[in-house]
């Protein structure tokens, strides 16, 4: 009896390592744990955010340095996949993005409102000394938004 879930095929040798950092590039941006993020950047790689590159640390910080502090934002990922590209690896996939700003901190949890948005990104990753890095990073505009 074949499983009903087969995993998406990874590109040759990659294994789940570029997945990893995708994923923890996502947990450190909603932890606000930037210099953990702006880590998983490749040193001359782009993210592209809100129609801003961010290529460097300076420019990342001061995009954070913009965010509410007192929202609490998850990125959930779903339906990934790795191929190949000609100098690393691709992930792709969902990100439903889930937010609450009361206006103060955070304490406890947060009412929870239902998906935000849904929407598609690409992440192309090259491999460094210290890893998988992001080279290129970039979301499509959302394919659902919740209604007003």
């Amino acid at each position: 009896m074949s499983s009903l879930i087969e995993p998406p095929a990874a590109a040759p040798g990659a294994g789940h390592a570029p997945i990893n950092t995708v994923t923890r590039f996502f947990r450190h941006l909603d932890d606000g744990a930037f210099d953990a993020l702006i880590a998983l950047m490749h040193p001359k790689g782009v993210w592209l955010r809100q129609g801003e590159a961010l290529d460097s640390a300076q420019t990342i910080l001061a995009a954070m340095a913009r965010r509410s502090p007192t929202r609490r934002v998850h990125h959930l990922l779903t339906n990934l996949y790795v191929e190949d590209c000609d100098h690393g690896v691709v992930v792709a996939g969902y990100m439903l993005g889930v937010q609450h700003d009361c206006g103060v901190p955070p304490t406890g949890p947060s009412p929870l409102q239902g998906i935000g948005s849904i929407r598609s990104f690409r992440a192309e990753l090259r491999m460094t000394a210290q890893g998988w890095r992001i080279w290129r990073l970039e979301s499509a505009p959302p394919s659902f938004v919740a209604a007003a």
